[in-house]
C-alpha cells in the first residue's frame, strides 16, 4: 500500500541558483518593469531621474503617445502568465476562476463594500471640496460630464483591467514565488507593495498610497478563497467606483 507521504513528498529545497533566478524574475516583473514604463509614460520626468542619477546617454522619449505602453504591456504580461499558470502541473488551475469560491465570498465582499464605498465617496468630497490635490469640479466628474465614459468603464474595465491584474498581481505571484518567500507575512507584504508600485507610472503619491490599502484587501480575498476571479470582481467594483466619484484623477496615467 502507498502512503500518504510516498503520494505527496515533501517538495524538494531550491537550488541556490533557482532562488537567485527568481529574485531576480520577481526584482526585474514587479519593480523594474513598472519603473521602465513610468519612465516611457512621462519620458520628461524619466529623464530627470536618470539625470539625478548621473545617467545622461539613455533618454526614455519614444515619439509615441503614453497610452502606447501601459495597456499593451498589461496584456502581454497577462496572457504570458495566464499561460504559464495553465500549462504549469503545480499549479491549480481552478484558483483562475473558482465560480464556486466566488459565489461563497460574493456576499462578504459585498458587506465590506458597503463600508468601503462611502468611505471612499466621502475621501473624494473631501480631497476635492477641501484640499488642492484634486480640482473642485474632479468629485463625480466622470458620470457628471461624461455618462457615456462611465458606462465603458462599467463594462471593459473588470475584463481589460481588473481581472488580468489579479492574475499577474496575485495568482501568479502567489504561486511562481511563494517557494523563495514562504506563504506567511512576507509575501503577503511584497505582493501589497508590489500592487501599490504598480502603479508607478501614474506618477503621484496618492495614486501609490491609495493602492495599498486595496492591494491588501484584494489580496486577502485571494488568498482566502483561492479564486483570481472572486478578487477580479472585488477589484473592478472599487475600481469602477474610483473612477466614478473622482479619484480616477489620480490612477489613470492618460490624465
Amino acid at each position: 500500500m502507498t502512503t500518504p507521504n510516498a503520494q505527496n513528498p515533501p517538495p524538494q529545497p531550491l537550488k541556490r541558483a533557482t532562488r537567485l533566478k527568481l529574485w531576480a524574475e520577481l526584482v526585474f516583473l514587479y519593480g523594474l518593469v513598472p519603473a521602465i514604463i513610468a519612465g516611457l509614460v512621462r519620458p520628461d520626468f524619466g529623464d530627470s531621474v536618470l539625470a539625478k542619477a548621473g545617467i545622461t546617454a539613455l533618454s526614455f522619449e519614444t515619439g509615441l503617445p503614453s497610452g502606447a505602453f501601459i495597456f499593451p504591456v498589461l496584456l502581454f504580461t497577462f496572457v504570458s502568465m495566464f499561460l504559464f499558470l495553465r500549462i504549469d502541473p503545480s499549479f491549480e488551475n481552478r484558483k483562475l476562476w473558482n465560480w464556486a469560491s466566488f459565489k461563497e465570498s460574493f456576499r462578504q465582499i459585498m458587506i465590506v463594500f458597503a463600508v468601503g464605498g462611502p468611505t471612499i465617496l466621502l475621501l473624494a468630497w473631501v480631497l476635492a471640496k477641501h484640499t488642492s490635490l484634486m480640482d473642485q469640479q474632479g468629485f463625480l466628474y466622470i458620470p457628471r460630464q461624461y455618462p457615456l465614459l462611465m458606462l465603458a468603464i462599467i463594462f471593459f474595465y473588470p475584463w481589460i483591467s481588473a481581472y488580468p491584474q489579479e492574475i499577474t498581481h496575485r495568482a501568479f505571484f502567489f504561486h511562481r514565488y511563494e517557494p523563495i518567500l514562504g506563504s506567511g507575512r512576507l509575501i503577503f507584504v511584497l505582493n501589497v507593495l508590489a500592487f501599490s508600485w504598480l502603479h508607478a507610472p501614474m506618477w503621484n503619491v496618492i495614486a501609490l498610497v491609495m493602492t495599498i490599502p486595496a492591494g491588501i484587501l484584494f489580496a486577502w480575498t485571494y488568498r482566502r478563497t483561492n479564486s483570481a476571479l472572486a478578487a477580479g470582481f472585488e477589484h473592478a467594483i472599487y475600481g469602477v467606483w474610483v473612477f466614478f466619484v473622482g479619484l480616477g484623477y489620480f490612477v489613470y496615467a492618460g490624465r
